[in-house]
């Protein structure tokens, strides 16, 4: 039989395009060549080839989602930057600060978040040099929020912090 031929079996026995029956056993039901073609009743190679064709095979939707993902937050980067003059002149030039420091970070938080929304999707290495740099400056501020604002006892929150690490160090020990 001919692909062509499986096609119109699987779309007269599910009632559904053939695109349609894919999408559910690929992405509702996660289930691999083997199990759909047997479902299916048709060779892995015609499973194989629908799955490709409609990017339902795990590697596909796995890139697709990432795309999507970054498409998404670079979205958000951009709306929030929108009425953002990345040129403006710096409040607490003059000063060796806290405030100083924050808006150092603030405004490199910025110019990296629009550096990414600039990059090329092809450019996978840039993009992720920038999206760990976004990922520090975020850092950086967290914890200076949590030193600005005294919320818990900082020392203590570090030894517990301490504590865990040890407590994970010593379990890896024991294997």
């Amino acid at each position: 039989m001919t692909n062509k031929e499986y096609k119109e079996l699987v779309e007269a026995k599910y009632g559904k395009s053939l695109k349609e029956v894919i999408s559910e056993l690929c992405v509702d039901r996660s289930l691999n060549k083997w199990d759909g073609a047997k479902i299916l009743g048709v060779p892995e190679k015609t499973f194989v080839a629908w799955r490709t064709q409609f990017r339902f095979g795990p590697d596909q939707l796995k890139y697709d989602h990432a795309v999507k993902v970054r498409n998404e937050t670079i979205s958000t980067y951009k709306e929030q930057l929108q009425n953002t003059n990345i040129q403006r002149k710096f409040k607490h030039n003059k000063e060796s600060s806290l405030k100083g420091f924050r808006e150092l970070m603030e405004r490199k938080l910025e110019l990296e978040k629009l550096r990414r929304s600039l990059i090329k999707e092809e450019d996978s290495l840039g993009d992720m040099s920038v999206l760990l740099k976004i990922a520090t400056i975020e850092s950086v501020l967290e914890y200076l929020n949590e030193y600005e604002q005294h919320n818990e006892n900082i020392e203590n929150r570090f030894i517990k912090e301490v504590e865990m690490m040890e407590l994970f160090l010593n379990r890896e020990d024991k294997y």
